[in-house]
């Protein structure tokens, strides 16, 4: 081969060639991010609306209906999802994975401002932005000390918050558990009916009586001057607050502080936050998209040191969460099992070669391999993470295949008396095609990976290219560097050492059984065949006794828990019971710490709190963390008895675009919601019933607690009250609204008015408010509306303009994912959802088959590439089928290695699986490529499998054995992150042990069988048949080869 040959004769060209490929991939390797998952980019954009104090029902009929109408003729729309909460519409669009995100952005921007207008006018401005499924906090600092709630939060937000917002890399840092200051104005509804005024009377005042309003420009001096012209009419105090004049009367003014008490005090209570029973204020801090997760987190570490050294007396700052370390820990120790897989790899080789020197060259491939992967991703824009680390580690043992067998066969021809580099270029070019075949079928099978559809092509897209650019380096290495290497290093020895001797008479003693049992295989083809069969019908009663999952559970050594009480429990009241919760928690055998947040949510619940817990390391724990967590979840059960819900759940990777903290997501949809709801609490009680899962929960909550205002639109109409005016005023009082801002010190701060709390809590209180009606006289509440206690929903959702509500679950460690998904199946199916409802699976469960037939068209399209690059090789149709009956044979042993192993087939099991097809091929083609060398020299098929088998034995051997070896670390890993490789190396190593077992029988017998049907053809037709048609007319005639101490061979 011309490059193998030009390799040998210029040295330093081949050097220079990997050597330069090495030093790009090492420079490019520091500007690699490191990362858990690659980058992914959803284009998903979501529409947050506030209506201040609206009922869910409002809100559904008066903005979100509207949004959605406006926004569902988007083109490359492919899911149309709402939330309508109180006060809060959230409109989320989810686009097909081809659209531009940033596109897609614009384009609902646009939509939402051509809504405007049919929108009511006292909604904040829509709020339009991208949702990053990455955007969960990565990073929760807590400030906790000495010092007030007023003067904590305000150091929280001044100091620490401020210098996490310089961080390079961070994107927002949401605070929860402080309460910043606030002017509030509370008004007296006796004193208000006293003084004749309403409250709108005193929020118009607010906002008139304290305004600095702009005057324009002020010429002087023939326009030679040019001055600013301002009105200042901002109070300069707080206290000032409550001289500004409501009304004038003829027995004086009418001021605020006649009607209202004003403070200088702090906003309502909403969130909060401690550690370990110790509260302040939490920072979440959330990193911007696409940057490198562990840099960000070292750098915002550096400025938290620092803070701590600054801080004031009595002041700590602690880290309650930090997810970046085990991003970290999980690369570092994926690079772990990629040097001990590349070390096993090595002895596993020498063990074969006996030679230092031999496994040196042949070693070289490794190295120059990987870090000159490095290069594609830097120019691929890749980061390392979980995906590519996973795809380095499982092509390990598979760089030095090429090398392994260019090498023998140079080995064999030396020690056959060939000069070294005649022996180079004779052993290249010998071995070249098979070696070129087989690399390109593996790369043929991970291309198909990395072009998968959906979400599952997006996060292996990396992971097909990685293996792809490593092998095919990996082949430059053995067409250049190998020759060039043994043709200087290698010499015949004269005498070998009694190790060498052992293992000789050993090899010698595999080929000469081989070579008996493989004439007796040809012998009984019949059975060979049935054996193959066997084996494959086998396979399929093995894979389906094992349980499919999407994803492993992993032990992260943390983990989250959420109680939720039943709503209208105050903040003061879940404070209290949380707390208890969080203190049996910690007394939990292997918890470290418990960091509570209550609030935090998006909806802003304070009957609901997070509890995020942290264990001890897992190395460090002699049980696993999913026991810890049913331990946690029956606690939790005991500690809070009245509390609606208590989940336990893993920490997630990632957030929005369809997953969820839940295992397990299933969606009811129909027009009704009352028929939704009675349906989803069947079904949650079969669910429950059933014992295959546990934290059933069900979106829909009709049992809100509410006060309802029921107008009497006659009375109002004839006094001259708007409804709107009434709403208004009715959540001035109860709710509180944001009259005007205050300024000092160079900050804002709202200015709130609100009824006093104890006239509020009572409605007979409330009915005394009084009303301006058209006249300007006053009318009071009670003789318009009539207030009456009721309940009413949540939230209602709505998935593509439809109704729906969600059932969520997770599920014990003993049920895959698989299972439940299809035992809920038949629980909907028996609960009857009736005409114009139906359900779907979401989340996990969705994803889960949509990767089943992501890999299903990977699989078509890999074998219809494999079938066309080894047709080609071979330059025959039928003796592909010789090669590709491989496949099968693996997967008896893949399949037989998750069920002895327990190990579930998860989304990278099924990865693996396709990849395995690659593979086991090798085998399989340099058997069938010697054999067709033999045949062009005139020998019979029998003669020349029974040739070619013992020949081949030993690389066959070698590549199985270092691809093994390789992926040993990777199956008995226990290291962070671990639990997502295991199904890899453990199918693979059972598929490559089965598929070279039963490939060095069923490929002699498949390549004769086919041999006679060719003769039989032409026996039968009386003609020749074409070679190309059954037997390969392109394998290269070699000189036969005496036999060698080194390899033992028989040609």
């Amino acid at each position: 081969m011309w490059l193998s040959d030009l390799s040998i004769r210029r040295p330093v060209l081949a050097v220079m060639l990997i050597g330069a490929l090495v030093g790009l991939g090492w420079v490019s390797l520091g500007r690699v991010g490191v990362d858990f998952f690659p980058k992914v980019e959803i284009p998903i954009v979501s529409v947050t609306t506030v209506l201040e104090g609206a009922a869910p029902e409002t809100v559904e009929s008066e903005v979100t209906e509207i949004l959605e109408e406006e926004l569902s003729n988007i083109a490359g729309l492919d899911q149309l999802s709402s939330v309508s909460s109180e006060g809060q519409s959230l409109v989320v669009c989810e686009f097909l994975l081809e659209v531009d995100a940033d596109a897609a952005l614009q384009e609902v921007r646009d939509k939402v401002a051509a809504a405007r207008r049919a929108l009511p006018r006292e909604i904040e401005p829509p709020l339009v932005s991208k949702i990053d499924p990455e955007s969960m906090p990565m990073m929760s600092v807590i400030v906790a000390g000495d010092l007030s709630i007023a003067e904590l939060t305000r150091y929280a937000k001044d100091g620490v918050e401020a210098a996490l917002q310089r961080v390079p890399g961070v994107g927002s840092v949401d605070r929860v558990g402080g309460r910043e200051r606030e002017v509030r104005v509370w008004l007296d509804a006796l004193r208000l009916r006293a003084y004749g005024v309403t409250a709108d009377d005193v929020v118009q005042a607010l906002q008139s009586e304290h305004a600095d309003v702009p005057g324009g420009r002020f010429e002087s001096d023939g326009g030679r001057a040019e001055l600013s012209f301002k009105t200042e009419g901002e109070v300069g105090s707080v206290a000032a607050f409550a001289d500004l004049v409501i009304v004038q009367r003829p027995g004086g003014p009418v001021r605020v502080g006649d009607v209202a008490v004003v403070e200088d005090g702090l906003e309502d209570a909403r969130t909060y936050a401690e550690l370990d029973g110790r509260p302040g204020v939490s920072l979440d801090v959330r990193r911007q998209t696409g940057t490198n997760a562990v840099e960000v987190s070292r750098e915002i570490r550096a400025v938290l040191d620092s803070l701590r050294a600054r801080a004031p007396p009595g002041v700590e700052i602690v880290t309650a969460r930090d997810t970046s370390r085990f991003v970290e820990a999980s690369v570092r120790d994926v690079t772990v099992d990629l040097l001990l897989g590349g070390i096993l790899a090595v002895l596993a080789t020498l063990a074969f070669l006996r030679s230092v020197r031999s496994t040196v060259i042949v070693a070289t491939a490794i190295p120059a391999s990987i870090v000159s992967t490095f290069l594609l991703f830097w120019w691929a824009g890749f980061t390392l993470n979980l995906i590519s680390m996973i795809a380095l580690t499982i092509s390990i043992g598979i760089l030095i295949d090429d090398a392994i067998v260019v090498l023998e066969a140079i080995y064999r021809r030396i020690e056959a008396g060939e000069a070294p580099m005649q022996a180079a270029a004779q052993g290249t070019a010998e071995v070249g095609p098979a070696v070129v075949a087989a690399t390109l079928a593996i790369v043929v099978v991970f291309v198909p990976i990395s072009f998968m559809e959906g979400m599952i092509g997006r996060f292996f897209f990396e992971y097909g290219l990685t293996v792809v650019f490593a092998v095919l380096v990996s082949l430059l290495v053995a067409f250049t560097l190998t020759p060039m290497l043994s043709s200087r290093l290698l010499r015949r020895e004269a005498s070998h050492g009694a190790v060498f001797e052992t293992l000789e008479s050993f090899y010698r003693a595999l080929e000469d059984g081989y070579t008996r049992a493989l004439t007796r295989i040809l012998r009984h083809r019949a059975w060979v065949v049935a054996l193959g069969l066997a084996s494959v019908v086998a396979a399929v009663g093995i894979a389906r006794s094992i349980p499919l999952e999407f994803n492993s559970h992993i032990d992260r050594s943390e983990f989250e828990a959420v109680v939720e009480l039943p709503l209208g429990t105050g903040l003061t009241e879940t404070r209290r019971i949380v707390r208890r919760a969080a203190d049996e928690l910690s007394r939990v055998p292997h918890v470290e710490n418990v960091f509570t947040t209550i609030g935090a949510d998006t909806q802003g619940r304070v009957s609901q709190a997070q509890l995020y817990v942290g264990l001890t390391h897992k190395s460090e724990r002699d049980v696993e963390q999913a026991e810890v967590m049913e331990e946690a979840r029956s606690v939790l059960a005991a500690a809070v008895p009245d509390a609606k819900r208590v989940g336990v759940n893993e920490v997630g990777f990632i957030s929005g675009g369809g997953f969820s903290a839940f295992n397990l997501s299933y969606s009811l949809q129909g027009p009704r919601l009352e028929t939704l709801a009675a349906s989803a609490e069947r079904v949650a009680e079969a669910m429950r019933a059933s014992g295959l899962y546990v934290d059933v929960t069900v979106s829909y909550d009709a049992s809100r607690p509410e006060v309802r205002a029921d107008v009497d639109r006659s009375r109002a109409a004839d006094l001259g009250v708007s409804l709107r005016g009434l709403a208004t005023t009715l959540r001035a009082l109860v709710g509180g609204i944001d009259a005007t801002n205050y300024e000092e010190g160079g900050e804002r701060y709202d200015v709130r008015v609100r009824l006093r709390p104890e006239q509020r809590d009572s409605l007979d209180e409330l009915g005394l408010v009084q009303l301006r009606t058209r006249d300007g006289g006053l009318a009071d509440l009670a003789s318009l509306a009539r207030l009456e206690l009721s309940t009413g929903p949540v939230q209602i959702e709505r998935e593509n303009r439809v109704r729906k509500i969600d059932l969520f679950a997770n599920l014990p460690p003993d049920v895959a994912l698989g299972t439940a998904s299809d035992a809920l199946d038949g629980i909907v199916a028996s609960a009857g959802l009736g005409e114009g409802y139906a359900g779907f699976h979401r989340g996990w469960g969705e994803r889960m088959r949509d990767s089943l037939d992501a890999v299903k068209f990977a699989f078509l399209l890999a074998l219809t590439a494999l079938y066309m690059v080894l047709a080609s090789q071979f330059n025959s149709y039928a003796q592909p089928l010789v090669v590709m009956a491989t496949a099968p044979l693996s997967f008896v042993g893949a399949f037989a290695a998750l069920a002895i192993t327990g190990v579930p087939l998860s989304m990278f099991g099924q990865i693996a699986l396709l990849a395995l097809m690659g593979l086991v091929m090798k085998n399989g083609i340099l058997l069938v490529d010697r054999a067709n060398q033999l045949r062009a020299q005139g020998v019979g098929a029998r003669e020349a499998m029974l040739q070619a088998g013992p020949v081949r034995l030993r690389p066959v051997l070698m590549t199985t054995f270092s691809t093994v070896a390789g992926m040993i670390p990777v199956a008995l890993s226990s290291a962070d992150g671990a639990e997502f490789r295991i199904p890899m190396g453990v199918l693979a190593i059972g598929g490559m042990l089965s598929s070279t077992l039963l490939t060095l029988a069923v490929v002699p017998v498949v390549y004769t069988l086919l041999a006679d049907a060719q003769g039989a053809l032409s026996r039968a037709t009386g003609r020749r048949v074409r070679p190309e048609l059954i037997r390969g007319g392109g394998g290269r005639p070699e000189p036969p080869v005496a036999p060698t101490a080194a390899a033992g061979e028989r040609s």
